[in-house]
């Protein structure tokens, strides 16, 4: 599905939030494949074609409806990490509790899950701007780090980048929804703390190591 940047006119914004919502609405009740615009417009009480003043195509409507969602339900706060101490755990509480915001959206709203895995399939403007705040603010955490002497100096937007790849499973709707509800081959613990481990400033012996 292709999905255009371009809004027509200029709208205002109560106009794009009640079309964002009755198409939220719409997606659960028939799902992100099934809703069309007649749905979205019926439940807004308005024609189809004031609906298309606003967006171009079902296709925008749905990212609008995705973005809306990576942000509102799917956006792990600085705040959530509570008053941890060490930047090492505030970066490893994002990495597991943005993977318990998606697990909650699979088990508990299935078909906006079902939505933001077609937003990743399809590299949605909504999916990438989900992906850059994530890493934007793995990116502040790292940069702390290397502050307060935490992690190794290195280049932050690189570090970044890295840290958010080595996790990606867990935060990938594409993923964690390939995967049976039984599945625990790896403890998602280990794998965010290995994450955060090779940010760390290297030990002698392991500087030793590696120059061999």
């Amino acid at each position: 599905m292709e999905i255009g940047t371009t809004v027509r006119a200029k709208p205002r914004t109560d106009q794009i939030t009640s079309i964002v919502g009755a198409g939220m609405a719409a997606c659960r009740l028939y799902g992100p494949a099934k809703t069309n615009v007649a749905d979205i417009a019926r439940l807004l009480g308005k024609s189809p074609a004031s609906v298309y003043k606003i967006f171009p195509s079902k296709a925008v409507i749905l990212d609008a409806i995705a973005g809306n969602f990576f942000e509102a339900d799917l956006q792990f706060t600085a705040s959530a990490c509570g008053e941890l101490a060490s930047v090492a755990d505030r970066l490893k509480a994002i990495a597991l509790g943005q993977h318990r915001l998606m697990l909650r959206a699979r088990h508990g709203d299935s078909q906006m899950f079902d939505l933001i895995v077609l937003a990743a399939e399809g590299n949605w403007p909504s999916f990438s701007d989900h992906l850059k705040r994530l890493q934007a603010y793995v990116g502040e955490l790292v940069c702390t780090g290397i502050v307060t002497g935490e992690f190794a100096p290195r280049n932050v937007d690189t570090a970044a980048a890295c840290f958010c790849a080595s996790i990606i499973s867990l935060w990938d709707p594409r993923i964690i929804g390939a995967l049976p509800l039984s599945h625990c081959e790896l403890s998602v613990h280990e794998l965010a703390s290995f994450a955060v481990a090779a940010l760390r400033p290297s030990s002698p012996g392991e500087e030793s190591m590696a120059a061999e």
